[in-house]
């Protein structure tokens, strides 16, 4: 059957490509607008409350889900629905009964941000890789422009090549994060952030993101070369982690022994122009791990020792944390600098009852969807790294996995072109 032809429901009738194309939007719509609040407008901030972090991203988010559920366009997803009811009540009841303070503020938060995981988009599923092909478009656009940002420093003025962090007023723009860090102390070279995202941190893993999903539905190997490009020019380790941990299970799962070849002469490439591309920030990243006053040792490690001396040591404490949004009065009490990671506030404030409960809630959204599974283990690699209430992970969760998902799933063919896969569903 031709690509531009569609099944209109179980009746068999065949609906006009221009008909078809006004029958998709509106769920396009609300798979592609947390992938777009995700990466093109997360750095847009609502005045008065910019400074503080937020943005309007999640706001936005809500209102085109509102939007879609006044269409029929959604439904509620009933299993996930009870799941979402027990984590609230795992999450909430035991600051209720235990003596003690808590934020009320942090659980409604926490509510509230997790609510849209209960919903589904109608025909999400038939959806999916067009929501996917989105991405893998803005995804090319960032790497174009990080590249650009990147080496036009020399000769474009920086205000030009950085315009929403230099031009827009600040109260419209989100602040708190590093949007324009050089890539070393004593350098003057900003990194790139493909102009769009907060900081070149998110950049990264939404390329690495891109490499896994390019991966694993096609055999296209120059948006490869593109994304790695990209992740180079910004500086940042996390994205280069999501990598560590996936490409190894796409090469053997999904027998993509090409990219092990594309592998060698990348890092073969890193090597012979690190001292050009001021590559050593590779090495220096890996030796935070080790270094108490890094980024890297408060992110990654500082919990564990948090953990030793604060939680571990009372059974409680250790079952049932400190209370919602508790973190930051210890943290500050604490001799090692600790960041506030979503595994380690998790784990302090509500303990192991109600992480592992909050973390199984997460992992059956996320693998509900019909792309291929390693998509879905690279965004949630995503959440590990990430603040809990930045909406980058949950843009690309929700667009890409949680909405599309529904009961009866068909998986997406691994190594299938996109065009190929709508052609065949259609």
């Amino acid at each position: 059957m031709a690509e531009t032809t569609a099944i209109a429901g179980l009746s068999g009738v065949h609906v006009a490509p221009r008909t078809q194309s006004r029958r998709d939007f509106v769920p396009l719509l609300m798979l592609c607008t947390p992938i777009a609040c995700a990466s093109l407008l997360s750095k847009f901030g609502i005045p008065g409350y910019a400074s503080l972090g937020i943005g309007i991203a999640m706001p936005l988010l809500m209102l085109v889900l509102a939007f879609g559920m006044l269409n029929d366009c959604m439904r509620i997803e009933p299993k996930r629905l009870g799941f979402y009811g027990i984590t609230l009540s795992v999450l909430i009841l035991p600051q209720l009964l235990q003596a003690g303070t808590f934020s009320l503020n942090s659980l409604l938060m926490l509510s509230v941000l997790h609510l849209p995981y209960v919903l589904v988009v109608r025909r999400g599923d038939e959806l999916a890789p067009k929501a996917l092909t989105f991405f893998l478009y803005i995804a090319r656009l960032l790497a174009c422009l990080a590249i650009a940002q990147y080496f036009l420093q020399g000769f474009v003025d920086k205000a030009f090549l950085y315009p929403i962090d230099n031009l827009i007023p600040q109260e419209f723009v989100v602040q708190g994060f590093n949007a324009q860090g050089t890539i070393s102390y004593y350098s003057t070279q900003i990194r790139a952030t493909g102009m769009f995202m907060l900081e070149p941190s998110f950049l990264t893993q939404f390329l690495a993101v891109a490499i896994v999903a390019e991966s694993v539905t096609n055999r296209r190997l120059w948006p490869l070369g593109l994304y790695a490009a990209g992740i180079l020019v910004a500086h940042a380790g996390t994205g280069i982690l999501i990598l560590l941990i996936c490409m190894p299970f796409v090469v053997i799962i999904h027998r993509r022994w090409d990219l092990l070849a594309l592998g060698v002469i990348g890092i073969a490439a890193i090597f012979a122009f690190a001292e050009i591309l001021n590559l050593d920030f590779i090495t220096s990243r890996a030796n935070e791990f080790d270094d108490p006053n890094s980024s890297g040792f408060a992110r990654f490690v500082g919990g564990f020792y948090m953990f030793e001396q604060m939680l571990w040591p009372d059974f409680k404490r250790a079952m049932f944390g400190y209370g919602a949004g508790a973190f930051l009065d210890y943290a500050h009490m604490f001799t090692i600098e600790v960041a506030d990671m979503p595994m380690t506030k998790m784990l302090f404030e509500f303990g192991l009852v109600g992480a592992l409960t909050y973390f199984a809630f997460i992992a059956t959204s996320l693998f509900a969807s019909p792309l291929p599974r390693m998509l879905s283990v690279a965004i949630g690699l995503t959440f590990l790294l990430n603040g809990m209430y930045v909406p980058f992970s949950h843009g690309l969760a929700l667009g890409l996995l949680v909405l599309t998902s529904t009961r009866k799933v068909q998986t997406i063919t691994a190594n299938v072109p996109l065009k190929t896969t709508r052609a065949a569903r259609a």
